[in-house]
């Protein structure tokens, strides 16, 4: 009982937690952005859906029954654009949970003949959400105070409590979901002899032109994943019980909704769907597998601590590191140009970057490195490589060569780049 007690008393599933946050968060985005240029045709007072027929059926509550004014349209629409981004980036995740969910919610009710499946899921999810501890990680909000997890009280117990409970009402969403619809196409005669996936991939409303055609004349791709279907979303919840078979779903259901990404072109269905797996990840196996990235994918960045721009700089790359892959250090620090072997005079040329390879970068291309590994400024790293193909070392170079510093005991005030060792040496 006291392991169970202990077990219930901790929060658990925080990593997947935060990544499922980030991933309906985004989806959100992409959502309201996708149909941004037609938002007032499918939500607005005039649109295909009017007001008084959204009164007139409206089954629950919608912000959008607040009134038919244009204007109000606009205000309410762009609000939830920023509810979203906050939810995303973890802004007061618990308040931006609730008005994340209601802004959803209500975009349904204003218009439900316009879902694909997708959006009740996303509703679903969001509601529970809103007990989980969804900004643990990844978050911009400010960290939990180290008292809440080494001297727990009852009120951090409680939340613990709820929010396990959160986490295992979405498993178990999630895991009924596939047992039905597989109860439902094993009860069918098409899924039964094995040609249903030939009938849904000429559906022409859902299904890629060119790419669905080649796969429904393919007779060994129709039997095989007709079957295939029916087996993964029944074997769905037995088998997550397994630690390896729990992998292998991971993996089948990865290759499932991409399937349905590309053959049925049903985007935001596959992205909400998937946006759950992560909590299918125990936050000792992220912590696992972030140990073997930060093996094969770490990196070291010398800087120079005398620099206040370089400085600053590291100081918000540090911020957009979420995976933790990137170790900041100067070499202006004792001991470090020696530990590590570095020239002192091209560290202090340029930024070095030295990976698990053991292979020296400079410059723009350990500028590169770090974007490579940093989630917010992959797409940045287009940008870098066409910089490093057409003068971006020699751009960077004169800027360099430019910057202030402050030696400490040196100079009174700035010292020029060239006067340092001189400096260094008064």
């Amino acid at each position: 009982m006291k392991s169970v007690a202990g077990w219930l008393f901790r929060e658990h599933w925080l990593i997947g937690a935060s990544i499922t946050r980030i991933m309906l968060g985004a989806w959100a985005v992409y959502y309201y952005l996708l149909h941004y240029p037609v938002r007032s045709l499918l939500w607005g007072p005039a649109g295909i859906w009017p007001y008084d027929r959204f009164i007139e059926h409206l089954q629950l509550f919608s912000v959008w029954q607040l009134g038919p004014s244009p204007v109000l349209f606009e205000a309410l629409f762009h609000l939830g654009i920023v509810i979203a981004v906050a939810y995303t980036l973890g802004l007061w995740p618990r308040v931006m949970g609730v008005l994340h969910w209601v802004m959803i919610w209500s975009l349904g009710e204003r218009n439900p003949f316009i879902g694909d499946g997708g959006d009740n899921i996303m509703r679903i999810v969001l509601l529970f959400l809103i007990l989980v501890n969804t900004g643990a990680y990844f978050s911009l909000k400010s960290p939990r105070p180290a008292d809440a997890t080494l001297s727990p009280t009852t009120s951090h117990q409680v939340a613990a409590v709820i929010h396990n409970f959160g986490v295992l009402l979405i498993l178990a969403q999630l895991s009924m979901l596939y047992m039905s619809t597989g109860l439902y196409k094993a009860m069918g005669e098409l899924w039964q002899n094995g040609t249903a996936l030939y009938y849904i991939l000429r559906v022409e409303e859902f299904s890629w032109p060119g790419v669905a055609d080649s796969a429904f004349r393919s007779p060994y791709f129709v039997v095989l994943g007709t079957y295939g279907t029916v087996l993964f979303e029944l074997l769905f919840f037995p088998l997550l019980f397994n630690r390896w078979t729990r992998y292998a779903m991971i993996v089948a259901g990865g290759v499932f909704h991409l399937g349905i990404t590309l053959f049925m072109g049903l985007v935001t269905f596959a992205w909400s769907m998937f946006s759950i797996y992560p909590l299918l990840l125990t936050d000792r196996e992220y912590e696992g597998l972030t140990a073997w990235l930060r093996r094969r994918l770490g990196l070291v960045v010398f800087y120079d601590g005398w620099c206040p721009l370089c400085t600053r700089s590291i100081r918000w790359l540090g911020r957009f590191d979420l995976l933790s892959l990137v170790r900041f250090v100067s070499f202006r620090d004792p001991g470090v140009v020696e530990r590590y072997g570095l020239d002192e005079r091209g560290a202090e040329r340029r930024i070095q970057s030295v990976g698990w390879s053991g292979r020296l970068h400079e410059g723009i291309t350990a500028m590169l490195d770090i974007a490579v590994r940093s989630i917010p400024l992959w797409p940045a790293v287009p940008v870098f490589i066409i910089c490093r193909m057409i003068a971006g070392q020699r751009v960077y170079d004169a800027i360099a060569s430019r910057r202030l510093i402050l030696v400490p005991g040196g100079c009174v005030g700035h010292c020029p780049l060239g006067e340092t060792s001189d400096a260094g040496g008064r």
